[in-house]
């Protein structure tokens, strides 16, 4: 998906410098998603940018309309690719963000007793992330 996806951004000449740059922003989030490092910063990049074209919120659908794509289709062929393989998530890289997301939450909480909660999930979580392989994992993610 990323080469042609390059390629029709890169084709298209005649186009306003601020769709350039909307279509510059798709690429990025397309590119994040298939990043192979198993990292902690790029595998949170990596789901992140993964979230925000399958859930199609209302920052992605205005991303899409002003490069000039339809949302449904970008979305569609980014399902496309996963299906395909082209874009393919690990074990430890899906953790990263499971250990993220508590550790987040357990920034965030003011109560005492809550955030120890918080605090042993995500003490929990990168213990899992340290202990994970970068064995492939996709189906969880298009089912």
């Amino acid at each position: 998906m990323g080469i042609e996806f390059a390629q029709t951004i890169l084709e298209d000449k005649e186009i306003a410098s601020e769709q350039k740059l909307w279509r510059g922003v798709l690429c990025n989030a397309i590119e994040d998603t298939m990043q192979g490092l198993s990292d902690r910063k790029t595998s949170i990049y990596k789901m992140e940018a993964h979230e925000w074209i399958i859930n199609s919120d209302d920052d992605f659908q205005k991303v899409c309309y002003w490069s000039g794509f339809d949302p449904d289709l970008v979305k569609e062929k980014y399902l496309q690719a996963v299906k395909r393989g082209d874009i393919k998530f690990t074990e430890k890289q899906i953790n990263w963000i499971k250990y993220y997301r508590h550790y987040e939450a357990y920034k965030k909480e003011t109560d005492k007793e809550k955030r120890k909660e918080y605090k042993k999930m995500a003490d929990k979580w990168r213990s899992i992330v340290f202990n994970s392989t970068t064995a492939l994992v996709t189906s969880f993610l298009i089912t």
